[in-house]
């Protein structure tokens, strides 16, 4: 008898001194699995496609005579970029070339009418025949490289903005030099600097979001095109290329600065609601729901959203905690409810 009324005492005082043990008030949730992305983010800027580049040269030697566009400015079609006067030697060889036609001209017809009267043999005809054609090429050639032109206003052929001068009014150009750079309007490709452990991980194809920094709600989408394979010696980033989609190209400008974020798949892992995350000083941790006690586990964490995903030894059946778990001790009793 007196046993057993120990044991009931010992057994009420245990009950007590649970019931004494602080607990915490606390909301949770269940973990769930599900495709994950995260982004990398980097900071560049907009230019044009070299394939909407266009330089502005002509095909023969001759001077600047006024330059009518300056380096930045938006220029529509058909305004007059330069004024350009053709060099005398290359007039003067349009002169020679027009010439020589006439003398080849006359020279054929004369040796055509001598052998009509058969006082000309066929090899007499066929030589002033290729002389002739030999003439007229010339000149076409001449006329081509617009030697005969002594003063051209060269007008631009689409909309777009002077990205480069490469002259200035009373210059001396050699044929072909280019004279200024155009690009169109509306760029379609950024290029945004990333860490180099980064870039590695970023592929052709991958979608990117990018956000003008004057604008941050202002979002537009993209595509990786190129991952260049060397670090910028300025930067010390690795340059990745972003193709815009095409309806959206026109928000663009060559030199704007944008956020890129670029998404990169991670498959699928477990994930929780971000607050169920904590850190401290020895790393990231959350607390699970072990039947009804606090039970830390140190996991390894990535945000994705308004969710985390999270690799560590947890046990995917229990909830983790995601309101007071502030206040938590490994251990600690658990009561359930709204805050």
């Amino acid at each position: 008898m007196k046993i057993w009324l120990c044991t009931l005492l010992l057994a009420c005082s245990a009950a007590a001194h649970a019931d004494d043990q602080p607990s915490a008030l606390v909301e949770t949730a269940p973990m769930r699995k599900e495709a994950v992305t995260f982004n990398l983010s980097g900071y560049g800027t907009a230019f044009s496609d070299p394939r909407s580049t266009v330089n502005f040269s002509l095909p023969r030697a001759g001077q600047i005579a006024r330059l009518d566009v300056a380096a930045g400015q938006a220029v529509r079609r058909g305004a007059t970029l330069f004024e350009f006067a053709t060099d005398p030697g290359a007039a003067n060889g349009y002169a020679q070339a027009e010439s020589a036609l006439q003398m080849a001209q006359s020279e054929f017809e004369h040796v055509n009418r001598l052998y009509a009267r058969q006082l000309a043999t066929n090899a007499q005809l066929a030589q002033a025949r290729k002389a002739l054609s030999d003439a007229q090429s010339a000149l076409h050639a001449q006329r081509k490289l617009g030697a005969g032109i002594t003063r051209e206003a060269v007008k631009a052929s689409f909309d777009g903005v002077v990205t480069a001068l490469y002259a200035l009014p009373g210059d001396r150009l050699q044929a072909g030099k280019t004279v200024l750079r155009m690009a169109r309007r509306n760029a379609s490709t950024v290029r945004i600097g990333m860490q180099p452990e980064d870039a590695q991980r970023v592929k052709k194809g991958m979608s990117v979001r990018l956000f003008p920094v004057y604008d941050s709600t202002l979002n537009l989408a993209g595509v990786v095109s190129d991952i260049r394979g060397v670090i910028d010696p300025q930067t010390h980033l690795v340059d990745v290329i972003v193709s815009v989609d095409s309806e959206e190209a026109p928000v663009l400008l060559p030199g704007m600065t944008l956020r890129g974020e670029v998404e990169i798949p991670a498959g699928e892992a477990w994930v929780v609601p971000r607050s169920a995350v904590l850190t401290d000083e020895r790393g990231a941790y959350l607390f699970q729901d072990d039947a009804g006690r606090a039970r830390r586990v140190s996991v390894t964490a990535t945000e994705n959203g308004e969710m985390t995903a999270i690799r560590g030894k947890f046990d995917p059946g229990l909830p983790v905690i995601v309101l007071g778990n502030y206040e938590l001790q490994d251990g600690m009793r658990l009561r359930e409810g709204n805050r």
